[in-house]
């Protein structure tokens, strides 16, 4: 070989191995053995211009670089990889979703990406995504149309976790027929409307959002098989709420989540009857506590006795003892006691004023009548004695006799005789 077309080959070579780095034969990033999966992470590219892929590579991570993916060349470094699925692209200043005309990704992660907007360009329109992860972004809002890209997708899992939301558009998911799981974690949402278009969906997780009653959108999805609504701000579960028509619907196949939520257990007495019978289909049941009336506040739901409560305007079935049902039953065994003494102290008067005892409160009071009994046996003193009244048992009293003499009148107590002696 000319030794001059040798040294121009080898400068070429040499030129490209400068300008081209394949990321796993010098190191640059950590790659499996066979090459399948490769960790660019934490490196401070700001494009992929100097950055060659090896072309086997099935799992590619590009997270917490300094990439916006603005150049088609930087995309077109991923695009032409021709096994990639799975693509992570969290921790870049993207700003928006890049427009990959790829059709061979599966599963896109673009986690913290400083997006504000979930709005997909039509080059995926041909995408084949079956995973997509929006989390951690500020989107705030999702539009209908935003997914309209992704509607010959098989997108069956959405993550749009911790992205500010406040309003979802009714319409905003239809173009996704084929979606399964949908997590709306940790936003600000109230209602969720948006359900009534997803006919194949068997989980939605609706934690740290802003609800405060079960949704009655839920009622109508028959697919979906989990429901999670930790962390909210629900207070009342009664009779209108999809719990009741599963119930009534003996519906077996579902499972709700709800702890850290609110709970009014006064407002909430069907649902804790509904957890004596029905708790396999709440699977944290053991740990939802009340928060209010205060008197329940911290008691666990699974453990009250709904017809023992004593919830003021509601009447409990089963007695329970309170102060102020003390302090009736007190009063009320006070009366009774007062009743009754009554009713045995004029039952004894009675009984002494038929057995001949007349109680003398004056001079006027009639003088009982007893048997005469024969003198000898109490003798009276004779004229000139000291005639002393001491006997008496009740009093002695002054009479006048028609004969215009007086004397003493003796009272005695039953069986003692009384006489009257002429005083001279």
């Amino acid at each position: 070989m000319n030794p001059l077309l040798h040294t121009a080959i080898t400068f070429v070579s040499l030129l490209v191995s400068i300008v081209t780095t394949d990321v796993c034969t010098d190191r640059i990033c950590t790659c499996s053995k066979e090459f399948t999966l490769v960790n660019c992470d934490s490196k401070p590219w700001l494009n992929l211009s100097n950055v060659e892929f090896p072309t086997q590579v099935v799992t590619l991570t590009l997270i917490n670089d300094k990439l916006n993916l603005d150049s088609s060349t930087d995309r077109s470094k991923i695009e032409n990889l021709p096994r990639l699925l799975d693509l992570s692209l969290n921790q870049n200043p993207l700003g928006s979703i890049p427009p990959f005309n790829s059709s061979r990704i599966q599963s896109l992660s673009l986690d913290d990406t400083s997006l504000t907007s979930a709005r997909f360009p039509p080059s995926y329109s041909s995408s084949i995504l079956q995973k997509l992860n929006l989390n951690n972004n500020k989107i705030r809002s999702i539009q209908s149309g935003d997914f309209q890209a992704l509607e010959n997708s098989k997108l069956k899992r959405l993550h749009i976790d911790n992205a500010a939301l406040t309003t979802v558009d009714q319409n905003a998911f239809a173009p996704l027929i084929q979606l399964q799981s949908l997590s709306l974690q940790n936003n600000q949402l109230k209602s969720c409307e948006f359900l009534s278009t997803l006919r194949v969906l068997s989980s939605i997780k609706l934690d740290g959002n802003l609800f405060t009653s079960l949704p009655s959108q839920l009622i109508t999805q028959s697919s979906i098989k989990s429901f999670s609504f930790t962390n909210n701000r629900i207070s009342i579960i009664d009779e209108s709420s999809p719990l009741f028509t599963w119930q009534k619907e003996n519906r077996t196949n579902i499972q709700v989540f709800l702890a850290n939520n609110s709970f009014d257990c006064c407002q909430s007495l069907w649902f804790i009857r509904f957890l004596k019978i029905s708790a396999h289909l709440v699977q944290d049941a053991s740990i939802l506590t009340c928060a209010a009336p205060s008197v329940y506040a911290g008691q666990n739901l699974s453990a009250l006795n709904p017809d023992a409560m004593n919830c003021g305007g509601s009447q409990p079935k089963k007695w329970s003892w309170t102060f102020e049902r003390i302090v009736a039953v007190s009063l009320g065994g006070f009366f009774i006691v007062l009743v009754v003494a009554g009713t045995i102290a004029l039952f004894v008067r009675g009984r002494r004023s038929r057995t001949g005892y007349t109680e003398i409160g004056g001079v006027n009071d009639p003088l009982p009548t007893a048997p005469e009994m024969p003198t000898e046996q109490f003798p009276f003193p004779q004229h000139g004695e000291d005639n002393d009244d001491s006997v008496s048992t009740y009093s002695t009293a002054p009479s006048a006799r028609t004969d215009g003499s007086q004397a003493r009148s003796l009272s005695t107590a039953v069986g003692v005789s009384v006489r009257d002696e002429k005083i001279v």
